[in-house]
């Protein structure tokens, strides 16, 4: 960005930090006909359905199997745990085959991992229990925008309604193939509040609409540059409405999809690229 004269008051702001959430890929259109068949399991799979499953391990663990395996019979990659089979357990944490070396705060990291690459979480809540772990997942999937299914009614008021209840995975499966999952808000929203918060220090509150577009298509033009070499691409035409929030909605689904075409961590880009201009602005003062 161009730089700016700081105001009197211009303070300096840190970054948030913190490690991207990885991308995930939906296929568009996806009919439930068309399988893959799984190498390790032999078991067919249905593209675009990697679930993770939550639920207490202590609670019903042989209920926990048989979600497991309802999963994958219907198509699906549990992303997470990779099997049920308790092997032991240690001041009311179960480890499961494979983790024995893990720490369990490791153990739910991966789980964790495992939930921002899902395209949902299957929660198993034998008469409305959900354990505090479980709990933790169930919130922890909501803020990322990844939707939580269940075939039973959740007992707490406020999971329940981060809750979808279905009557099995396989609806879960068929909802994905007709592209009806529930579409998530873009988790950007502490960005934009922190770079809010930084074009005032920085002296670019008094921009207008105007101003910005003509920046952001400077920008473009600079992007166009570096992919001049690249096949052009036709897409749908122009909308007959007018809306700035659906037009500027157009411009973020375009970056996002240029970053994924491109095969670009987009978070990290702009961290980095944001020490990049905080460097410049604090060079500049």
């Amino acid at each position: 960005m161009p730089k700016r004269t700081a105001t009197s008051a211009a303070q300096i702001l840190l970054f948030p930090s913190g490690d991207p959430v990885p991308s995930i890929d939906f296929p568009v259109g996806a009919p439930a006909a068309v399988l893959i068949e799984n190498s390790e399991t032999g078991r067919a799979r249905v593209p675009g359905c990697e679930a993770v499953l939550c639920g207490s391990f202590r609670q019903d663990v042989e209920g926990l199997k048989r979600a497991h395996e309802e999963l994958m019979d219907v198509g699906c990659s549990v992303l997470s745990p990779s099997e049920v089979v308790p092997v032991h357990e240690v001041d009311g944490f179960v480890f499961m085959k494979g983790e024995e070396t893990e720490t369990p705060a490791r153990i739910e990291l991966k789980h964790l991992e495992a939930i921002q690459k899902a395209s949902f979480v299957w929660l198993y809540a034998p008469d409305g229990y959900v354990g505090l772990s479980a709990a933790l997942e169930v919130g922890f999937a909501h803020a990322q925008g990844i939707p939580v299914f269940s075939r039973n009614d959740v007992s707490d008021v406020m999971l329940k309604s981060f809750t979808h209840r279905v009557s099995s995975p396989k609806e879960v499966v068929e909802l994905i193939t007709q592209n009806k999952l529930p579409i998530p808000a873009p988790n950007v929203q502490v960005f934009q509040r922190y770079y809010k918060r930084v074009a005032s220090q920085r002296g670019y509150e008094r921009e207008t609409a105007q101003n910005c577009l003509l920046l952001m298509v400077e920008e473009v033009g600079e992007l166009a540059r570096c992919l001049r070499k690249r096949e052009k691409l036709t897409r749908h035409g122009a909308s007959p409405r007018v809306s700035e929030a659906h037009e500027l909605a157009d411009v973020f689904l375009y970056t996002i999809h240029m970053a994924n075409i491109l095969g670009l961590d987009l978070g990290s880009a702009v961290r980095e690229k944001e020490e990049v201009n905080l460097a410049k602005f604090v060079a500049s003062k």
